[in-house]
């Protein structure tokens, strides 16, 4: 799928770190929704399965190789009994939903996150003396 965030500013280190401290602080990754993602493998250390449960209840599995992240695998199974890995099967609208959805719920908050901890613009952003 690779959804990516180029646009974005936001640097893949403190969304990484917003990821480990907030988002997946408490979370229980269901052994049904981890063999769907994993199918017995281990999860690679830039990778993270993180869940959205408001509506739609969705679990993504997310790469941080990029800038801040690439969504590279979606589960939702109101749209599929499996995991989406190919965006062609989403279609354009559904793909905008989830780009929507992922920066109002995960990299807004995780550059909030930063500037609240009083992280350095160098840790929150991607080259930050280019803005």
């Amino acid at each position: 799928m690779f959804i990516d965030f180029k646009e974005s500013r936001l640097s893949s280190r403190i969304l990484t770190i917003y990821v480990d401290s907030v988002i997946n602080k408490d979370l229980v990754i269901p052994d049904s929704v981890n063999y769907i993602f994993l199918s017995g493998e281990k999860l690679k250390d830039q990778e993270r399965i993180i869940h959205l449960k408001n509506k739609p209840d969705e679990w993504f599995m997310i790469n941080f190789t990029n800038d801040p992240c690439l969504i590279e695998t979606i589960y939702n199974k109101n749209l599929s009994d499996t995991l989406i890995n190919d965006g062609v099967l989403l279609g354009e609208h559904e793909i905008q939903r989830i780009k929507t959805r992922f920066f109002k719920e995960v990299l807004k908050p995780a550059e909030l996150y930063g500037k609240m901890h009083h992280f350095a613009d160098s840790i929150i952003y991607q080259n930050p003396k280019l803005y």
